[in-house]
């Protein structure tokens, strides 16, 4: 991506160009270094801006071959070939086609999985599109694209970096003719640059912004100071215009230069002096590569000259050369000057009527440009952006409001459980005397714990902490009243001799059970979102005895589906610095989950494995498997994907969360796979 100067167009418009959209990032894929650095040199060392288009045009055929080619680029170089593409029809002014290729850039950074290893990547690509929207006067769209690049900057911490958004700022505000402002954040500009790499396209962007400064100050009248900046970028090419290769680029910006200096003398009526500069200008630009643009704005500040100064041939020439030049751009503000230029002269020799014709094509071209104009300055880009921020603000209160609705849900569902466990133990009281007043009691308890729950819900607050916190305390609060009513219902179920209630106790203990199960989940897994530190409480502990435990714990489980648990590994002791009270939760969740999800009489297979680096342990049945709709959200808090198990058994959605935050507290991962023939298969590891 080369550097181009922005430079002056008729009625004191400056080029809209994404000088600041260089290769910001320093990092390197790993791949095939010379395919690399093939793209490399061809995209990101191309002048899109200044070359022929024979080499452009060769470029973008080879950049072409190797995106369509068989061999996988990787996402560096496809995100560098899109971004050619896309500076070649930008400064090739073909807007439309530009816009596409932002997308694309988007879209290879949305498929890496390290997104923040491309974050100056992504910025620079809002910073793009939000210049081709604007461009194509999708003004509103264009600012929310630099508010999104605006946001990142915090993320980057580079002012050089983040320099791309003073400069759109400043061409903005001078598009908006707020020239004073324009010059703030050109200097602010200015002093961020200097804080990048010193190469030669930061070195070549000061000068562009010295020339910028001088153009606000000539819009506000201040000649002088203008012609001071002037000189100051004058002097800084000349100071830098060491290296012949470069040459052409500083003698192209000296030619910008000369025709700006020259339009400040025209301004002053110092028109020799004005003739001089505008000639070596045009000399300069009006050349092959070069910048044949700012050329045309050199001839039109010439033939003023020439009106002015009564030169009516020379006008008459320069007339010429500039309606083939606005025919050729097809720049409305070429053709616009050409017009009224042409008014002017065929005035001054007495052709009244081809003037008057010249003259109403100019003042049609002149109502089209100032609406085109009014709707840039229709928008204060601070409170466009303010706003855009409030937006954002809203849309992330909605994210949270989403959040406390689950909650909500959540909650309610605690209100049911206990109103339903209420409403069995009142079933039950109507047939029993004895243990009335212990059942009151418990009912009474529970009644307080749902008034407890209805005034903390509505206490609810949007800190994601004190709403754990609150969940965490009703689920403990919760679980002394259930624990009573499973002990009390066991001893009646003891005392029954005669059987006469002894389904219904035996289903009031199984919603007990079901109760303690959820709640234990709900604490730890709240206990786990506030941030697990094992640090302390990691040890050396052998491995092999926590599976072997977690097999005894569950298989009167196994058993009572029939199924077998088998343990396969090539070691009997494995000493690890572990948590071995989490990780044996962790087996024991993977294990328990095997056994809900089996027909009755299949295997359930263990395996133990060590590697260099890590132990790798796995769980794998024959049961349902997991469809791919629901694949991604089993590791979720309170994920909508759970299901039954084979035999009814209830699922609340807890365990694999619990067992994720675990393993990643370890610095190991977990996963799992669909097997071929059936069932799934938890993976997850342990560093050594």
């Amino acid at each position: 991506m080369q550097i181009i100067s922005c430079k002056k167009l008729p009625h004191g418009k400056l080029l809209w160009l994404p000088i600041f959209l260089i290769a910001l990032a320093s990092c390197k894929d790993t791949g095939n270094k010379g395919r690399s650095q093939l793209i490399d040199s061809v995209a990101n060392k191309t002048s899109w801006g200044y070359n022929d288009e024979k080499v452009k045009t060769n470029a973008l055929r080879t950049l072409r071959e190797a995106l369509d080619g068989n061999e996988k680029l990787s996402a560096k170089s496809t995100f560098d070939i899109y971004n050619a593409f896309y500076f070649y029809y930008f400064f090739g002014r073909k807007y439309e086609k530009a816009l596409p290729y932002t997308d694309s850039m988007l879209n290879v950074i949305e498929a890496t999985k390290d997104k923040k290893k491309y974050i100056k990547e992504l910025a620079a690509t809002y910073y793009c599109k939000g210049d081709v929207l604007f461009k194509l006067g999708a003004y509103d769209e264009a600012y929310k694209n630099y508010f999104l690049a605006k946001k990142l900057q915090p993320i980057i911490t580079d002012r050089c970096a983040n320099s791309n958004y003073s400069y759109r700022i400043a061409m903005i505000l001078y598009k908006q003719s707020k020239y004073k402002d324009a010059i703030h954040y050109f200097r602010e500009t200015l002093v961020e640059v200097r804080t990048c790499k010193q190469n030669f396209q930061e070195v070549y962007k000061q000068q562009e912004l010295f020339n910028n400064i001088a153009l606000c100050y000539s819009r506000l009248n201040k000649a002088d100071s203008a012609l001071v900046f002037y000189q100051k970028a004058m002097a800084f090419v000349e100071k830098n215009d060491t290296i012949p290769e470069q040459n052409w680029y500083y003698k192209s910006a000296r030619g910008v230069i000369y025709g700006n200096m020259g339009g400040v003398l025209l301004s002053q009526r110092k028109f020799n002096e004005a003739e001089k500069l505008l000639k070596q200008s045009i000399a300069i630009n009006d050349q092959p590569r070069y910048d044949t643009v700012d050329a045309v704005t050199a001839k039109i500040k010439l033939i003023k000259v020439y009106l002015e100064t009564s030169k009516k041939d020379s006008a008459f020439k320069y007339l010429k050369i500039l309606e083939k030049d606005s025919k050729r751009l097809k720049i409305l503000d070429y053709v616009q000057s050409y017009h009224f230029l042409n008014a002017k002269y065929l005035k001054s020799i007495g052709q009244n009527q081809q003037a008057f014709e010249h003259l109403y094509r100019y003042t049609t071209l002149t109502d089209s440009l100032h609406k085109e104009l009014d709707k840039i300055k229709s928008t204060n880009i601070d409170e466009r952006f303010r706003n855009l921020n409030n937006e954002n603000e809203i849309n992330n209160l909605k994210r949270e409001a989403e959040i406390q609705q689950r909650y909500l849900y959540i909650t309610m569902l605690f209100i049911c459980m206990a109103v339903s466990i209420v409403v069995l133990i009142y079933s039950y009281w109507r047939k029993s005397k004895r243990n009335v007043k212990q059942l009151t009691i418990l009912n009474n308890e529970i009644s307080r714990q749902k008034d407890k729950l209805q005034e903390a819900f509505t206490k609810l607050g949007l800190s994601d902490k004190e709403k754990d916190t609150i969940l965490r305390a009703v689920a403990h609060d919760l679980r002394n009243p259930v624990v009573g009513i499973s002990s009390l219902t066991k001893l009646m179920i003891l005392e029954d001799e005669d059987h006469v209630n002894i389904d219904k106790l035996k289903l009031i203990d199984g919603a007990c059970s079901n109760a303690l199960h959820l709640i234990d989940d709900i604490i730890e897994a709240a206990e786990n979102k506030e941030g697990l530190d094992i640090t302390l409480k990691k040890k050396k502990q052998n491995l092999m005895e926590i599976v072997k435990n977690a097999i005894t714990l569950l298989k009167y489980r196994a058993d009572e589906k029939k199924q077998t648990i088998n343990l396969e590994a090539d070691i009997q002791n494995l000493e690890i610095n572990i948590y071995g009270q989490k990780i044996g939760r962790v087996v024991g969740n993977l294990i328990s989950n095997a056994i809900k999800f089996s027909e009755t009489g299949k295997e359930i297979k263990i395996t133990v494995v060590k590697n260099k680096k890590e132990v790798l342990v796995s769980v794998s049945d024959k049961g349902i498997g997991i469809p791919d709709q629901i694949g991604k959200d089993v590791f979720q808090l309170f994920t909508p994907s759970k299901r039954f198990g084979t035999k009814g058994e209830k699922s609340y959605g807890l365990g694999l969360s619990i067992c994720k935050q675990i393993i990643t507290a370890h610095e190991g991962e977990i996963w799992y796979e669909n097997n071929p023939t059936g069932g799934t298969t938890f993976s997850f590891t342990l560093p050594l």
